[in-house]
């Protein structure tokens, strides 16, 4: 579910602003949920992200949870707080991975906004096989520049 009014006063905030960023368009990451606090988005995995031995890059996972967990932090960006801003981006984020993931896997990214400040907001997320087997989980924080 997008929320669409969300989204539109995210553009109309920010429009300069791509969504999603445009390196994140080579992977078709489709984003099927876009809501306040929360982002949720599914990919198949492409054959050419995988490393030597067939299993999914680290990278590129380590990239899907990058992009939703920053969605995840845009959803609130139409907060009173936010009014001033004029950018976002990553200042930390830890990845751990838990099993590997294969070409043709059907991944599911979610992310949830655990605390929005001023300048900060600290977000979680994970990646699972098919909504349900655990790939990968994440932690991070995203800095809010005026």
């Amino acid at each position: 579910m997008i929320d669409k009014k969300l989204f539109d006063s995210l553009k109309k905030m920010t429009p300069n602003a791509k969504f999603p960023a445009p390196f994140v368009r080579k992977f078709d990451l489709e984003i099927i949920t876009f809501k306040r606090g929360y982002s949720q988005g599914s990919i198949i995995v492409p054959a050419n992200c995988t490393n030597p031995f067939g299993i999914v890059h680290g990278g590129f996972l380590f990239t899907l949870l990058d992009e939703i967990l920053g969605s995840a932090c845009c959803t609130m960006l139409s907060d009173k707080i936010y009014k001033n801003m004029k950018s976002m981006s990553t200042t930390n984020h830890d990845i751990f991975f838990h099993s590997p993931a294969f070409e043709n896997d059907n991944l599911i990214i979610s992310a949830n906004v655990v605390s929005a400040r001023k300048n900060m907001i600290f977000v979680e997320g994970n990646i699972k096989r098919n909504d349900d087997d655990l790939i990968a989980q994440s932690k991070g924080i995203w800095f809010v520049k005026r």
